[in-house]
């Protein structure tokens, strides 16, 4: 489990914390978006043929209501749901089924989306309008946002969990614009196929963890350490001596005057390293 503030993350393991996601989903999906008809869910409770080969993730506020869930469906019998959508292609050889999970049903509750402008999965804020979302340019280039928490705890857990059953691969079908945001946060999935009209315009999507870890390392070290919290360390990514201490050499750290960044040449020598 983990825990940002007011709000807890964890693997939905119990069948009462399975039905709250799944009426989260009824009151988004269906009564919200009109994504789903009312009479194909009976109850109040949005499901589809993958529930039983997925894990659910939830996050929760402080009087454990479930106020943001996904899930990574596995594969089946049934495939997986975007092969039943569009038609994939690949660059090199598709990634092994068995190593493979599709992230889909993300969904944060509406009154966790407060702005207008925040969309269905209050990302919409954190993109600029010149890429299809609602933060004016001169904002986003000024960084004022703080980063969607919700919507990157649950995307933690589930990198967590991923990590623990050797899923190597994600599937995500997704709008452009939400693709991009992700992009932002350090989460690269590149397009294997074309655009297609499933509750609105979406394009598939591949994601390969060990590719985000590395672009995560060069790119924004901070937001990878933040990642691995709470990850045991046997799961950890192997990167080698010198490019781990490089990514301590770019973290800052406290003392009691305050935060401090180093400087000068790194070196691997265990002073080098000190918890935030």
């Amino acid at each position: 489990m983990l825990t940002y503030g007011k709000f807890r993350f964890m693997k939905a393991d119990t069948e009462d914390l399975v039905k709250k996601t799944f009426r989260l989903r009824y009151e988004t999906y269906v009564e919200e978006f009109g994504f789903e008809k009312k009479e194909d869910h009976p109850g109040g409770l949005e499901t589809d043929d993958y529930e039983e080969n997925s894990i659910h993730f939830v996050a929760l506020n402080e009087i454990d209501d479930v106020i943001g869930t996904i899930r990574l469906v596995f594969h089946s019998d049934n495939g997986f749901p975007m092969e039943h959508a569009t038609e994939l292609h690949f660059d090199g050889p598709k990634p092994p089924p068995e190593t493979t999970a599709e992230i889909s049903r993300l969904t944060v509750s509406k009154s966790y989306r407060r702005r207008q402008e925040d969309g269905r999965y209050g990302l919409e804020s954190y993109i600029p309008k010149s890429a299809g979302g609602s933060l004016p340019d001169s904002e986003f280039r000024k960084r004022k946002r703080k980063a969607p928490v919700i919507v990157m705890g649950l995307y933690q857990i589930m990198y967590h969990e991923s990590k623990r059953l050797g899923i190597t691969h994600w599937y995500m079908i997704t709008e452009k614009k939400i693709h991009d945001s992700f992009q932002k946060f350090g989460f690269r999935f590149y397009p294997i196929g074309e655009p297609v009209y499933y509750h609105g315009l979406r394009t598939p999507y591949l994601g390969i963890i060990q590719d985000m870890e590395d672009h995560m390392m060069h790119d924004n070290p901070f937001l990878l350490k933040l990642f691995l919290r709470g990850l045991e360390k046997e799961y950890h990514p192997s990167f080698g001596i010198t490019p781990y201490f490089r990514m301590i050499a770019r973290l800052p750290y406290y003392t009691k005057k305050g935060w401090h960044y180093w400087r000068g040449r790194v070196t691997a020598h265990p002073h080098n390293y000190r918890e935030d």
